[in-house]
């Protein structure tokens, strides 16, 4: 398990999307609320790897669109990047 806070996973979301992090909560759904398509998941996900130095595979974010889903995967399935 990866020790991500919240409160950051929520900032760099909010980097991406340009949204005040107080807006975004777990129950935040990434393509009614944020106005994301698989494409912006996409760029989203290469972010928040940026950012966090950390790989999920993304066939397990297309099955899932709360953010505090994909957090919880994040940081309990998240693979340290190789560099």
């Amino acid at each position: 398990m990866n020790n991500l806070k919240f409160e950051d996973f929520t900032k760099a979301i909010s980097d991406y999307v340009g949204v005040d992090p107080s807006e975004i909560t777990r129950d935040t759904d990434v393509y009614d609320d944020l106005f994301l398509d698989s494409l912006g998941l996409f760029g989203m996900g290469s972010e928040i790897t940026e950012t966090f130095k950390l790989n999920i595979p993304l066939s397990l974010v297309a099955s899932i669109s709360k953010v505090g889903d994909i957090f919880d995967l994040l940081n309990e399935k998240g693979t340290p990047v190789e560099e």
